[in-house]
């Protein structure tokens, strides 16, 4: 998938660069943040420089990763990603810094890659996401955006000794286009 840059009100959504990896390990590493993430926290540098090649940059035809920035500041304040799961049917995910949350940053960043999604994505008839049952901001991010719950299940993250709550939600492509959930895209 190419990797395009998207401008909302805001932010901007541009490509992962080298030199995001010292403001991505200075939020991944916050205990704030990742209690809401599958993976354990990053404990060198190295680690996210190997992430970042390996992953968010990483050349995927199915996966399109993007770094979020203010559009008055180059540095990065969190990454969202859309995913192929089926011809007709991707998947978001999303990260802000700790430092920037209650700021709608995240909800503004779904928007943005969302309408991106229907401008150029004709043949996905299905968005979806999931998010911890605990990540109440995350959960009205989604729900500010269109999606609607549909179910809720324990999963085993390998960080953690319980099952963890995941809510799923979905929005089929004429939900977002009739309710014009999707706005605050630069034309």
């Amino acid at each position: 998938m190419s990797v395009p840059l998207i401008e909302t009100k805001r932010l901007l959504l541009r490509p992962f660069l080298t030199t995001d990896a010292e403001a991505l390990f200075a939020y991944a590493s916050a205990p704030e943040f990742s209690q809401y993430v599958e993976y354990p926290s990053p404990n060198t540098l190295q680690e996210v420089q190997d992430f970042l090649q390996q992953v968010l940059m990483a050349a995927d035809p199915d996966c399109l990763s993007l770094a979020i920035c203010q559009r008055d500041q180059s540095q990065l304040i969190g990454s969202i990603q859309m995913t192929r799961e089926a011809i007709d049917h991707m998947s978001v995910h999303y990260d802000v810094s700790h430092t920037v949350y209650g700021n709608g940053f995240a909800t503004e960043a779904l928007r943005g890659v969302l309408q991106w999604g229907l401008m150029n994505l004709p043949e996905v008839t299905q968005f979806c996401g999931d998010t911890q049952a605990s990540n109440v901001a995350s959960r009205r991010v989604m729900e500010k955006c269109g999606l609607v719950s549909f179910k809720t299940e324990n999963v085993v993250w390998e960080k953690f000794d319980q099952p963890v709550a995941l809510v799923f939600y979905s929005v089929e492509r004429e939900v977002l286009q009739t309710k014009a959930q999707i706005s605050g895209v630069a034309e």
